[in-house]
């Protein structure tokens, strides 16, 4: 033991790179989670400073096949809908009707996109047990105090120009989506007491909040949870395609909504009437979209009525038209098939995940935020953190040199091998 961790710390780059993995993962695991207690935007600064500390932990440990690693994300489905996505948003800027607007809407998503990218990419193939502690930390610390401000300050917690903008549901929000990377963490070290005491915190804060979206995605993602454990394979074919199919055939549905309504001569009112008479009236424009960013200036000018969807079904049609959309649903399907495909031990926690957000999105919060997409990128980077220590082939009895002495889990492990 005491050999090992001689050779480990005999490499200064190695112990340096444990050091920035360790600081840029309580940063963003731990810190950022409980910054949003008090703050509106800790995310805008430390998800980029900490994915950055992450990209140049990764420079400094120097690890092999970071190339072929990249090469072969980027030939996955994933990455290939996803830029193709991100390409077609870029080529609307050309057509849009407030391109200033979209071009810095687009310039953050991207960045953010990117940065996030790269500090994944830069995890280490095998993390320690101790860093999957962080984030169930970070968010005990959160659904706690969320509780306690709940019912002692709630004028300070749910202050805010719109309910998307206030401390209270945004910790929410935040509670809801980490939960499920926390989870499969604590499952993969057999932690199953504190899994469900975090699990009963996070629902009791949500319930103490009673923000109906989060109620609603919480409630789902537990049900994927528990049906993926047994077979996430089929949970993760029948949740991407569902979703592609619900987004591809969105437009008809608000059609024949159209259509039921006129026939029952009942009041034209509502969202899904608001989708309808834009696909009658404008239908052209949906084969290209109106352009990244126009939802939201066309209500603000008066061009769509303030019941217009806010959802990101209607944002991808209408902004983005046909190939957005086949785009985002082809994006969708690969991304729950993989998780679906992931070892058994994280694959409930991926989908759960995917669950989870997708359900803000389409019920329509402001998902087109910075801080949405933000919330998403530290969401995909600790799921990315979870897989890196899903159990893959037979562990060896000891560490390499450069891994460093072994954590007391990993010990008791070893010694009874």
């Amino acid at each position: 033991m005491a050999a090992a961790a001689s050779r480990a710390y005999a490499d200064p780059a190695a112990a340096a790179a444990r050091l920035l993995l360790w600081l840029a993962l309580i940063l963003l695991m731990v810190l950022t989670p409980v910054a949003e207690l008090v703050f509106r935007g800790p995310l805008y600064v430390f998800l980029p400073v900490g994915a950055c500390i992450l990209i140049v932990a990764g420079r400094v440990a120097q690890e092999r096949g970071s190339g072929l690693k990249l090469a072969r994300l980027l030939r996955s489905p994933i990455a290939g809908a996803a830029l193709f996505l991100f390409f077609w948003a870029g080529l609307s800027l050309l057509w849009t009707p407030f391109p200033d607007e979209a071009v810095t809407r687009f310039l953050k998503a991207a960045l953010t996109a990117l940065v996030v990218f790269f500090a994944i990419l830069s995890l280490p193939e095998k993390t320690r047990a101790t860093n999957l502690y962080l984030l169930p930390i970070g968010l005990a610390i959160v659904a706690v105090a969320t509780i306690v401000l709940t019912f002692f300050a709630p004028r300070m917690f749910w202050q805010g120009d719109t309910p998307d903008a206030t401390l209270a549901q945004r910790c929410v929000m935040t509670l809801t989506v980490l939960l499920w990377p926390a989870i499969g963490g604590l499952a993969l070290r057999e932690k199953w007491l504190l899994a469900v005491v975090l699990a009963g915190a996070v629902t009791a804060a949500v319930l103490a909040t009673f923000v109906e979206i989060a109620l609603v995605g919480l409630a789902l993602a537990a049900v994927v949870y528990a049906v993926a454990v047994s077979e996430p394979q089929r949970v993760g074919q029948i949740l991407g395609f569902g979703l592609a199919a619900l987004v591809l055939l969105a437009p008809a549905a608000a059609l024949i909504v159209l259509a039921l309504v006129s026939v029952g001569h009942l009041p034209h009112v509502g969202p899904g009437l608001v989708f309808a008479d834009v696909i009658v009236q404008e239908w052209p424009r949906f084969i290209t979209g109106h352009g990244l960013d126009f939802a939201t200036r066309a209500v603000e000018i008066g061009v769509l009525p303030a019941d217009a969807p806010g959802s990101i079904l209607f944002k991808i049609w209408y902004e983005l038209g046909v190939l957005g959309a086949i785009a985002f649903a082809v994006l969708a399907v690969s991304a729950f098939i993989a998780a679906g495909n992931a070892p058994v031990a994280i694959a409930p926690a991926l989908l759960a995940g995917l669950v989870a957000g997708l359900v803000v999105a389409v019920w329509g919060t402001e998902t087109t935020q910075i801080w949405w997409m933000s919330l998403n990128g530290l969401d995909a980077i600790a799921l990315a953190l979870m897989c890196k220590a899903a159990p893959r082939a037979k562990r060896p009895l000891a560490p390499a040199a450069e891994d460093g002495p072994l954590e007391p889990d990993e010990e008791a492990d070893a010694l009874e091998a």
